[in-house]
């Protein structure tokens, strides 16, 4: 009503002083599209760098089909072997499959088609900052493979990669449902990730893992991805993929750390992965002296690494 006495139609945009009921936010998380090919890989590509029989020249071929793709395996191997500002650059697919290996391109294939449908779906969030979400998103994929890698933990399909990639998608899924509590919940810098979800929960109710995780889960995505990125942040919890979730927080913190913060800024100092529960789950409280310090020259190298895979991608 206003102060002539007439109706207000007016929807009220301010942002409640409480956080918002579990109905409402299941109601409007469940009307988000579904993600077609949240676990689709070119089929054929795939073939190929599954086959003993593959050789770089159809691989190439099949790279070259996919603009977006071509741009990333270009890109990320002249970051990595020249530098953004050397004048000699690799400018053919070929010559960038024998660089890059073959694992990096299927890295890249799995993140390629799952990119492009997660930015349609959030295509009218134009504020979204989506480099920044992709790059930090990415940084946490590899570094969630390495880290398993370096655990003794192998996955048969692409499930660390995936569910690495995946583990902030409720703050996109946020800025879609509710996009005035997005900005409220966006600050400059938090003292560590517990922080930044506690500010989530005071201001919505869930934290953005929770949200994520149940986004995942309606739609069909495997328990132990829906696990892994619920319990990212805190990996004791999980019942059954608690080596998956230590992973991803140690990836995460190792991503913050490279200067690549995507939503908001973490204060990561060096090395603060050794005092997380990701990482006496994964590698005990014990270790010390020459494997201690084996195991953190390993990670310096990936992080050194992997800074310039991402100042390559995008």
């Amino acid at each position: 009503m206003t102060a002539d006495g007439s109706q207000n139609n007016r929807p009220n945009t301010d942002p409640p002083a409480k956080p918002l009921s579990d109905f409402l936010l299941i109601e409007r998380i469940n009307q988000c599209p579904q993600l077609a090919s949240l676990k689709s890989i070119n089929d054929t590509l795939s073939e190929l760098l599954d086959s003993d029989q593959s050789f770089v020249g159809q691989i190439a071929e099949v790279i070259r089909l996919d603009p977006s793709l071509t741009t990333r395996v270009l890109d990320l191997v002249n970051s990595i072997f020249f530098g953004s500002t050397d004048k000699q650059k690799i400018s053919g697919v070929e010559e960038a499959s024998i660089f890059l290996g073959l694992n990096r391109i299927k890295e890249l294939l799995v993140a390629t088609p799952v990119i492009e449908e997660i930015m349609d779906l959030g295509k009218n969030s134009s504020a979204f900052p989506w480099i920044n979400f992709w790059k930090h998103s990415i940084g946490t994929a590899i570094f969630t493979r390495e880290i398993l890698s370096l655990a003794k933990i192998e996955y048969d399909d692409e499930t660390d990669y995936v569910a690495g990639l995946l583990h902030n998608l409720g703050k996109l899924i946020l800025a879609i449902t509710f996009p005035d509590l997005f900005q409220k919940t966006c600050r400059n810098s938090f003292d560590n990730a517990m922080h930044a979800t506690e500010i989530e929960k005071e201001v919505i109710g869930w934290d953005h893992a929770k949200i994520g995780a149940y986004y995942l889960w309606n739609h069909h995505i495997s328990d132990e991805v829906v696990e892994a990125v619920h319990c990212h942040n805190n990996p004791e919890d999980a019942k059954e993929s608690s080596n998956l979730a230590s992973a991803i927080q140690i990836a995460d913190s190792l991503t913050h750390q490279i200067g690549i913060h995507g939503l908001e800024k973490i204060e990561t100092p060096d090395r603060s992965y050794l005092s997380t529960p990701g990482w006496s789950i994964l590698f005990g409280e014990e270790l010390e002296g020459d494997e201690l310090n084996d195991l953190n020259q390993k990670i310096e190298y990936s992080q050194e690494r992997v800074s310039k895979v991402l100042h390559g991608v995008l």
